[in-house]
């Protein structure tokens, strides 16, 4: 597993780390996002969609309240799913992520997955994101050995 670092120092920054990684991120891919609540997880999914040309960045929104947001482009849909309400595995299930995880043309974002670490695939990329201060973010990309290379990013 390889592990590249990153500070951004403002909202924009996270969002064009998210423009530059969504660039290494072929389809199909599962990508952890790990941070506390605030921790940018949001912000760094308005860059990757907005980069697929899924959606821009201002329509990207936390899918904490509805669970699931799906932003289709051209040639990726990008799921953005947040784990935070879901409490069981059986809820888990009712989303239906192995039709979205199994789809080739998916970029799958998801928001507290590891809450489930036994039902997340193995090959994925993990976005471990930290606030070190009022608008700076210390993002930490782990890398399973058959993920892309980010080291372009940023």
């Amino acid at each position: 597993m390889s592990t590249e670092q990153f500070t951004t120092h403002s909202p924009e920054e996270t969002i064009s780390l998210g423009r530059a990684l969504a660039e290494k991120l072929q389809p199909p891919k599962l990508v952890l996002l790990r941070g506390d609540l605030g921790a940018g997880k949001t912000t760094i999914t308005k860059g990757i969609a907005a980069a697929f040309d899924a959606a821009s960045e201002d329509d990207v929104t936390s899918p904490t309240f509805t669970l699931v947001h799906e932003y289709r482009g051209p040639r990726v849909t990008v799921y953005h799913i947040d784990l935070y309400r879901i409490e069981t595995e059986r809820e888990l299930y009712t989303l239906g992520l192995d039709d979205i995880l199994g789809d080739p043309n998916n970029v799958v974002l998801i928001e507290w997955g590891e809450k489930f670490p036994d039902l997340m695939p193995e090959d994925r990329i993990e976005i471990r994101l930290r606030t070190t201060g009022d608008n700076s973010r210390e993002i930490e990309i782990l890398e399973t050995p058959g993920g892309p290379s980010c080291s372009n990013a940023g």
